[in-house]
C-alpha cells in the first residue's frame, strides 16, 4: 500500500469527528475507533477508490496518514490529496472563529467542550445532493437506511485487502437509469424517489452542471438549484455547507437547529425563522461553523455523554 501524511491546522479533534459520527453515519465509512483510524471511498473521476486513514498526533500536533492499493499516477493522489484535505477541513483555522463565539456567554461552553470540532464534507456533490434530499423530513437513522439501500443498489463494489466490501456511492448515470418503482420498493416516497431520479437525470442531461457551483457565490446557487422540483432552499443550504464547505450559511428551518439554540440560550418558546436570521447575525461570517457546534450539543445530549446544556 502507498502511503503519505498530511499536516492537519490545530486545534483538530479526531475523538470529535469520530464521536459524530455515532449519531451521523455514514454508509460510505468504516471506523475503528480505537486506532483513530477509518477506511472511505472517494471517485477520482468515475473510479472508485479505497482510502485507509489513520489520524495521527494529538488536539494540537495533528496530522493524517493515508493510502491505498489502487495505483495512482502523481495527478491522482494530488488530487486525492486535495480531496481529503477539503473533506477533512483540513485547513480550517479554527481559533479566530472561537475569538468571536467567546463574545457569546452562551457560546463560550461549546469552544471548550468541542474544542477541535470541524466539518467533515461529503466526498462529491452529486452524493451531498442525494443524502440531502434523502434526509428531508425524516430522522438520522432513517435516513441513513435508506441512502444505503441506494448504494446496495446502485453502487459500485471496492474490497479491502481483507476482502471485505465497502460500497461507492452510485453515480448520476447508475442512479438516472433507476425508476420509481425501484426506489419505492426500497420504501422511498414516491415524491422522494421521484426527486432524486429527476436530479440525477438533470446532470446527465447537462441541465444541471454541478462543477459550475464552484464559481458561483451562495445566493446564485440557491437560486440556480432550487428552480429544480423537490428542492429548496433548506436542501441547497446544506449543500453549500456539507458539499461544498462555504463558512457563513445558516439553515434557520432546521429543526435541531432550533432545538439547540432554545436550549443553548434558555428560551421558553422555540424561534421561528427570522428570529433565527436575526440572532444569527452576529455569527457571521462563520454561520456554518456556529451551527455545526450548536448542532453537536444536541448530538452530545442524545449520545448521552455527560453534557448539560
Amino acid at each position: 500500500m502507498n502511503c503519505w501524511i498530511i499536516s492537519l491546522t490545530p486545534p483538530y479533534s479526531f475523538d470529535r469527528l469520530l464521536r459524530r459520527l455515532e449519531t451521523h453515519p455514514d454508509t460510505q465509512i468504516r471506523v475503528n475507533q480505537e486506532k483513530n483510524s477509518l477506511q472511505r471511498v472517494f471517485r477520482i473521476g468515475l473510479r472508485p477508490v479505497l482510502v485507509h486513514m489513520q489520524f495521527m498526533g494529538s488536539l494540537e500536533e495533528p496530522a493524517l496518514r493515508y493510502g491505498t492499493q489502487a495505483i495512482l499516477s502523481t495527478s491522482d493522489q494530488q488530487l486525492l490529496e486535495k480531496m481529503i484535505r477539503r473533506t477533512f477541513s483540513a485547513d480550517l483555522e479554527l481559533s479566530v472563529i472561537y475569538e468571536q463565539m467567546r463574545e457569546e456567554g452562551e457560546l463560550a461552553i461549546l469552544t471548550e467542550r468541542f474544542r477541535g470540532l470541524r466539518p467533515m464534507l461529503d466526498a462529491d456533490l452529486f452524493q451531498c445532493m442525494v443524502k440531502t434530499i434523502i434526509g428531508q423530513q425524516i430522522n438520522l437513522t432513517f435516513a441513513a437506511n435508506l441512502t444505503e439501500r441506494l448504494v446496495t443498489l446502485a453502487g459500485d463494489p471496492v474490497e479491502n485487502q481483507n476482502g471485505e466490501g465497502i460500497i461507492a456511492f452510485p453515480t448520476p448515470d447508475s442512479v438516472a437509469r433507476l425508476t420509481v418503482e425501484d426506489l419505492r420498493s426500497l420504501q422511498f416516497s414516491q415524491r422522494k424517489a421521484e426527486y432524486i431520479i429527476d436530479f440525477a437525470r438533470a446532470i446527465v442531461n447537462e441541465t444541471v452542471d454541478l462543477e459550475r457551483l464552484w464559481t458561483m457565490e451562495d445566493e446564485e446557487i440557491i437560486t440556480y438549484l432550487t428552480s429544480l422540483r423537490g428542492i429548496g432552499r433548506w436542501t441547497v443550504e446544506c449543500l453549500l455547507m456539507f458539499g461544498m464547505g462555504r463558512p457563513d450559511l445558516l439553515p434557520a428551518a432546521d429543526i435541531g437547529l432550533r432545538n439547540g439554540i432554545v436550549h443553548l440560550y434558555g428560551m421558553e418558546t422555540k424561534p421561528n425563522e427570522n428570529d433565527i436570521r436575526k440572532l444569527g447575525e452576529k455569527w457571521a461570517p462563520w454561520r456554518s461553523i456556529y451551527c455545526l457546534y450548536v448542532w453537536e450539543a444536541v448530538g452530545a445530549i442524545k449520545r448521552k455523554e455527560m453534557f448539560d446544556l
